[in-house]
């Protein structure tokens, strides 16, 4: 039977076999891995079902396996061999497939987890949690259509005043500091967007550095500031920037 699983991580799993080999030095396979992760990989991730006898209460319960130091690791396999790899005794075990973009949703949103682990039992290639809050900041950008100065402008997205609330006060004030307290940050906004009919906050930073440097830090504040409202990240380097920016003050400026 075709394990169309396997097909789909063939390049990923050659950029982990080059970065492997060299120790971590080979900057176009790291390119390569951070490319297929965003774009093409899926997985195969164990789950246990709770509450399978109800259709409102069931819940996927995903596999974690702990390290030396007992951290535990959300478990991903490349192929079905990857996984008979791991589970060498033959137990039955559920899988669900999943692409990258949602599997860093998961371990980012649940704190106990500190990272990815690719085939453990064969390959063990860890992901760690700094990682995953780059690239899922990347993504969440390319989905909005907003990365850098390959982004177009989006006549479907509307901005405007953030709504007054508790919840907007405590996030505004989150993200001064933060801020404050990065170098590379010149100015930031902080606006309501709408987008398909869906309110979002978005922030917008003004940056010397690049994305990947300062978006991983706010994007963390979000995560603790807006309980639970989705916030998407903009560069001011991205052509939408100018209009969601236009007339309005920043919250923060140097």
């Amino acid at each position: 039977m075709a394990d169309y699983t396997e097909r789909a991580n063939e390049k990923l799993m050659e950029a982990i076999s080059r970065i492997k080999e060299s120790q971590g030095n080979d900057k176009e396979a790291q390119d390569i891995l951070e490319a297929e992760l965003m774009n093409n990989a899926e997985f195969m991730m164990p789950v246990m079902i709770a509450n399978e006898e109800s259709a409102e209460d069931r819940k996927l319960l995903y596999g974690v396996t702990a390290m030396k130091d007992g951290r535990p690791f959300y478990m991903l396999f490349t192929s079905k061999e990857k996984l008979k790899g791991w589970n060498r005794e033959g137990k039955r075990v559920r899988t669900v497939i999943n692409k990258f973009p949602m599997i860093a949703d998961l371990a980012y949103g649940d704190e106990r987890i500190f990272g990815l682990v690719v085939n453990p039992g064969t390959d063990n290639f860890m992901i760690g949690r700094a990682a995953i809050t780059d690239l899922r900041a990347r993504i969440r950008g390319e989905e909005l259509g907003l990365k850098g100065e390959q982004s177009s402008v989006d006549e479907d997205v509307q901005f405007q005043n953030v709504r007054e609330d508790e919840v907007s006060e405590e996030l505004r004030n989150s993200l001064i500091m933060a801020m404050r307290n990065d170098p590379k940050i010149v100015k930031g906004y902080f606006r309501d967007m709408v987008r398909n009919g869906h309110l979002d906050y978005v922030v917008i930073i003004d940056h010397t550095g690049t994305m990947e440097e300062s978006f991983p830090k706010i994007m963390s504040i979000c995560k603790h500031h807006s309980h639970d409202r989705s916030v998407a990240l903009i560069s001011s380097k991205a052509p939408i920037a100018a209009k969601a920016i236009d007339g309005v003050k920043p919250i923060y400026t140097v």
